[in-house]
């Protein structure tokens, strides 16, 4: 079975619901048995909702995807050094070294880790990751 670790962007347009992101959230939820929510990602959104605390929907939001992933997927050891090998093949490449930022090399190499293909909106940047399989669920 193919297992999915969507990017915060994605987590994050899943849980508002809007109506233009209807392609995403079918495949969300069509994929959710096969999708992880990673701590990294949770972590970014718990940030989101911390900057906001006058806004209670985004901590509710929050709630509910989490009553839907009991545990998340921990960022470990074998994450860690293919998140390193990320930031150093990104930074090093020539002749036009560009690298992402911190918590995205954090994400990629968790999807490396786990074998999972990483769901974003920004798969541009993604690309760029050697060995990382990227898929954009907005499109159709």
């Amino acid at each position: 079975m193919t297992i999915y670790l969507p990017d915060t962007n994605v987590w994050s347009r899943y849980m508002r619901g809007h109506a233009d992101d209807a392609v995403l959230c079918e495949r969300v939820e069509s994929h959710l048995f096969a999708c992880r929510l990673s701590a990294i990602a949770l972590m970014e959104l718990e940030y989101g909702a911390a900057k906001r605390p006058d806004v209670p929907a985004f901590r509710d939001r929050i709630l509910r995807l989490t009553a839907l992933f009991p545990s998340v997927a921990v960022f470990d050891s074998a994450c860690a050094h293919h998140a390193g090998v990320v930031r150093a093949q990104l930074a090093t490449l020539r002749p036009n070294a560009q690298p992402i930022g911190n918590y995205d090399a954090l994400l990629a190499g968790q999807a490396i880790a786990l074998g999972a293909v990483f769901v974003t909106d920004n798969v541009a940047e993604f690309r760029r990751v050697p060995g990382l399989a990227c898929e954009n669920w907005r499109a159709r």
